[in-house]
C-alpha cells in the first residue's frame, strides 16, 4: 500500500515538474523544514546548481529523499530557472511510554524498540509500530508469556512531535504439562527429567517456578542433557530435534526431545604431548580423567583447566591446552592427547589501583601477592583478590590482566575495588528478666585514615555489667605481614544490683601481643595481658564465691600468656560462600601469679556454596577452662557462659548452664555451641548488602566440677536470622524459638542489633 501511494505521488509531482521543459538549475531553495537543516537535505539531493535536469532526475530525486525516512511527502517544483524542493516532515518521537510490563523492566524493553527504530529522538514512521509490537512479542514469548496482548496509541504534540503510549496486557506464563523423551535406552524419562529444571510443578512446591516456561532455561536444560550423556562415555550423544507444542488457549505446553545416545566409550590410553615444562609424572597427577573409565567431557574440562591453572602459577598466563580425543569404533575406546602449548611467559610491568577513595594504595598493595617485574602467576592473583576481599573493606574487587601494547610478553595488573563503609556506630538494645535494660555502644573503625588500621571504643552497660573497652590493631605493623595490637578494658560487675548474685567484680586490664603469618592462609598470635581483679560479696555469698575467697582473698593480679593458630580459608570476609576459619585460642595465668588457670577456646566456621544463591554454613565452639598449681578450678568470674543472639539464639543472654543456690546462671568451665544454617539472599535487597539465614542453634556450659558432662542437657533452637549492612549501618535481627528450655530458662523470641556507619 505504501509503494502504491509512493508511485502515485512521484507521478503527480512528476507531472507537475514536467509542465516545462528540461532546464538548467540556477538555484536551489528548500521549503516546509522545521527539525532536519537545509544542509541535510541539499547532502542527499542528487542535484546540484548548474546541474541541467529533466523528468528523470526529478523522479530520482525524488526517491532519494523519500528514502531517508525524514519525509512523510515530498514535492519538486520549478520558479523559472529555480528548483523548489517542498518537503512535509515525519513528525520526532518525544517519548514512549511503558505501561503494564510487570515481567520485563522498561530498560530492557526500550533497548529492545531501539533495535527495531523506535526511540526517542528519532523520526516517527508508522509503519514500525507493527514491527513494534512484534518485538515486544518476541522479547514475551522467550518468557513463555505466550498470552500476551499489546496496544500502541500515538498521540500528536506541538512542534511536529507525537507521543507514544504502549499498553502492555501480560497475562500469565504458559506452564510446562509434560516433558517427553524418544529415543532414550540407557537411561529412564525420570533420570533425564531428572537434568531438567522446567517441568511439571509437584503438588506440594507451593512457591516453585519450574513450569513456568521460557526458551532460555529450555536451552539450559537441553544443554545439561547433553552434559549429562557426555559425562557417562555418550561422546557422540546428540539432540536430534525438539518440540514445543502450546494448547490453543495459550496455557499449557507440552515438550518433546528426540535424541540419539549413541555407544557407551572407555578411556583407553591418556597422552601428554607439547612443551611439558613441569614433570610429566607431576602433570599427570593433576588428570581429573582416568584410563579404563568412563569417558567424561566434564573430567576433561577439568584435566584442561588444571594444567592451564599449573602452568599459570608459573607464569604462563595465556597457556593453550587442547583435548584431542581419538575414538576406536569398534573397540568403544577412546585414546585422549593433551597438547600444551605454554606460549611465552609473561611478566608484570604496573600493577594499577583505582576505586580506592579512602585506603590508601599502601594498604591494597601490602595484599597484594603479585609482584610488579616478577612473571604473571595466575594463582597469587586469585590469593590477592581473596586477601583484599578477607579485610572486609570493599564491596567488590576485581582484578583484571590486560596485555601491554606493543609487548607480547607483558601485561599490567589492575585492581578495581569498590568501596564500603568501614567505620561503625553499633548501638544495641533489649530487655532481659534478669537483667533488665540491656544496652551497647562500639565506636570501631576498621580502616582508620585509610591506614588499614583498626580502633574501637566499646560501651557495655546493664544493671549487672559497665565494660569500657579501647583496642588498637597495627595491621602492617611490619612489611612482612605481622601486625600488633594493643588493647585496655574495665569491667565493674554488680549483680546485686537485680538481685541475681550476691559478688561485685572491678578488673582493669592491658594486652599486647602479635599476630604473625605463617601462609597465605595461616597465622600464630602471641600476646601478654595484666589483669588486676577486685570481688566484693554480699554479706551472704554462695558457697562457690566463699570457697574461692577463703583459698585466694579479694584481690588478685594475673599475667596471662595467650597464644593462638587462626586457619582462614574463606573468599571473603562478609557473606563468604566458600572457605572455612578455625581459630585456636590458649591463655594461661603464668605460675608465680595470684591467680593460676588456663583456658582454651576452639572456634570454626565452614562455608560451602550449594547453589549460586544458597550457602551451607557450620559452626561450632568448644571452651575449657580450669585452675592449676594454688588456685583449684577455674575462678568463677571466668566461667564460660551460653544464651543470646552471639551463641544460643532464643534463649536470653547467659540464660544457660548451672545455677547457684539462689537459681541464678553462675556459667561454667565446659562450653559447647554450634549452629547449622542456609543462608540465602534477602528479596529485593543487593546480596552483598543484606542475607537471610534459617537455622538450628544448639549448646550448652557445664560445670564439671562438681558434675559430668551430659550432652542430653544441650539446649536447642531453630529461626531465622536476618543480617543488613543498610545505608544506616549493619542490622542483625534474628526470631527464634526453643525447642526444649526448662521452666527456669529465660527464653527471648526476638533478638536484634543495629548500628549506625560513619
Amino acid at each position: 500500500m505504501q509503494r502504491t501511494l509512493l508511485a502515485v505521488a512521484l507521478l503527480v509531482q512528476i507531472h507537475i515538474a514536467a509542465a516545462g521543459e528540461a532546464f538548467k538549475v540556477s538555484d536551489i531553495r528548500i521549503e516546509g523544514l522545521q527539525r532536519i537543516s537545509a544542509g541535510t537535505v541539499f547532502n542527499y539531493l542528487p542535484i546540484q546548481v548548474g546541474d541541467r535536469i529533466d523528468v528523470k532526475k526529478i523522479a530520482e530525486s525524488i526517491r532519494v529523499l523519500y528514502r531517508t525516512g525524514f519525509f512523510q511527502d515530498v514535492t519538486l517544483e520549478r520558479a523559472g530557472n529555480a528548483l523548489i524542493v517542498i518537503v512535509v516532515e515525519r513528525p520526532a518521537i518525544a517519548r514512549i511510554e511503558l505501561h503494564g510490563n510487570d515481567e520485563i523492566g522498561s530498560d530492557k524493553l526500550l533497548e529492545a524498540l531501539k533495535g527495531v527504530g523506535l526511540a526517542e529522538g528519532r523520526v516517527f514512521n508508522r509503519s514500525l509500530l507493527a514491527t513494534v509490537e512484534r518485538e515486544l512479542q518476541r522479547q514475551y514469548f522467550a518468557l513463555g508469556y505466550y498470552d500476551v496482548q499489546i496496544e500502541s496509541t500515538v498521540s500528536p504534540l506541538p512542534r511536529n512531535r507525537v507521543s507514544i503510549r504502549l499498553d502492555i496486557r501480560e497475562g500469565e506464563t504458559a506452564s510446562v504439562q509434560q516433558i517427553q523423551f524418544v529415543g532414550n535406552k540407557r537411561f529412564s524419562d525420570s533420570d533425564l527429567r531428572d537434568q531438567f529444571e522446567l517441568g511439571p510443578r509437584a503438588w506440594w512446591a507451593f512457591f516453585s517456578d519450574s513450569d513456568k516456561y521460557s526458551r532460555q532455561k529450555l536451552a539450559g536444560d537441553l544443554e545439561q542433557l547433553r552434559s549429562f550423556y557426555q559425562n557417562q562415555g555418550f561422546i557422540n550423544f546428540s539432540i536430534t530435534s525438539t518440540q514445543v507444542s502450546i494448547t490453543p488457549d495459550r496455557r499449557r505446553i507440552y515438550i518433546t526431545v528426540n535424541l540419539a545416545e549413541g555407544k557407551q566409550y572407555h578411556v583407553r590410553n591418556i597422552k601428554l604431548a607439547g612443551k611439558l615444562i613441569v614433570p610429566e609424572q607431576e602433570l599427570r597427577a593433576l588428570l581429573k580423567v582416568k584410563a579404563n573409565e568412563l569417558y567424561s567431557q566434564l573430567a576433561v574440562t577439568k584435566s584442561s583447566d588444571a594444567l592451564r591453572k599449573k602452568y599459570g602459577e608459573l607464569g604462563y598466563a595465556f597457556a593453550n591446552v587442547n583435548a584431542v580425543p581419538n575414538v576406536t569404533e569398534q573397540a568403544k575406546t577412546v585414546d585422549l592427547t593433551f597438547f600444551v602449548d605454554p606460549a611465552e611467559r609473561v611478566y608484570v610491568r604496573h600493577i594499577n589501583i583505582s576505586g580506592n577513595a579512602r585506603t590508601s594504595d599502601e594498604v591494597i598493595r601490602q595484599e597484594m601477592q603479585q609482584i610488579e617485574g616478577g612473571w604473571l602467576s595466575t594463582e597469587k592473583v586469585k590469593q590477592s583478590r581473596q586477601r583484599l576481599n578477607r579485610l572486609g573493606f570493599f564491596k567488590e574487587v576485581n582484578i583484571e590482566t590486560p596485555r601491554v601494547p606493543g609487548a607480547s610478553d607483558q601485561v599490567d595488573v589492575n585492581v578495581d575495588v569498590e568501596e564500603r563503609q568501614t567505620g561503625t556506630l553499633r548501638a544495641g538494645i533489649g530487655f532481659g528478666t534478669g537483667s533488665g535494660l540491656l544496652l551497647n555502644l562500639g565506636v570501631q573503625q576498621d580502616n582508620f585514615l585509610g591506614t588499614g588500621d583498626r580502633v574501637s571504643f566499646t560501651i557495655n552497660n546493664n544493671r549487672i555489667n559497665t565494660i569500657y573497652q579501647l583496642s588498637y590493631l597495627d595491621r602492617f605493623y611490619t612489611l612482612s605481614g605481622i601486625n600488633r595490637r594493643i588493647g585496655a578494658a574495665y569491667r565493674d560487675t554488680d549483680a546485686r544490683r537485680a538481685n541475681l548474685a550476691r559478688y561485685g567484680l572491678k578488673s582493669a586490664t592491658g594486652s599486647y601481643g602479635y599476630q604473625i603469618p605463617f601462609s597465605n592462609e595461616d597465622s600464630v598470635d602471641a600476646g601478654l595481658e595484666y589483669e588486676d581483679l577486685a570481688l566484693n560479696l554480699s554479706d551472704d555469698p554462695t558457697q562457690i564465691q566463699q570457697e574461692f575467697i577463703e583459698s585466694n582473698g579479694k584481690r588478685n593480679r594475673a599475667f596471662n600468656v595467650a597464644l593462638g593458630w587462626l586457619h582462614d580459608s574463606r573468599n571473603r570476609a562478609i557473606f563468604p560462600d566458600s572457605g572455612w576459619r578455625h581459630h585456636i585460642t590458649g591463655q594461661v595465668a603464668v605460675p608465680g601469679s595470684e591467680l593460676e588457670y588456663y583456658r582454651l577456646n576452639s572456634d570454626q566456621q565452614y562455608f560451602k556454596g550449594i547453589t549460586k544463591a544458597l550457602t551451607l554454613v557450620l559452626s561450632n565452639t568448644v571452651s575449657y577452662g580450669d585452675g592449676y598449681g594454688d588456685t583449684n578450678t577455674l575462678p568463677f568470674f571466668k566461667n564460660f557462659f551460653a544464651g543470646g543472639i552471639s551463641t544460643v539464639r532464643g534463649f536470653n543472654i547467659n540464660a544457660l548452664g548451672p545455677r547457684d543456690e539462689n537459681n541464678d546462671p553462675t556459667g561454667g568451665n565446659f562450653r559447647l555451641l554450634g549452629s547449622a544454617g542456609l543462608r540465602f539472599p534477602t528479596p529485593f535487597v543487593d546480596p552483598n548488602a543484606a542475607q537471610l539465614t534459617a537455622f538450628v542453634d544448639f549448646g550448652q556450659v557445664y560445670d564439671t566440677f562438681r558434675g559430668g558432662i551430659d550432652l542430653g542437657e544441650l539446649r536447642y533452637s531453630a529461626g531465622l536470622a536476618a543480617t543488613w549492612f543498610s545505608p544506616l549501618g549493619p542490622l542483625t535481627i534474628s526470631v527464634a524459638q526453643p525447642l526444649n528450655a526448662s521452666s527456669n530458662e529465660d527464653t527471648q523470641f526476638f533478638q536484634f542489633s543495629v548500628g549506625s556507619f560513619f
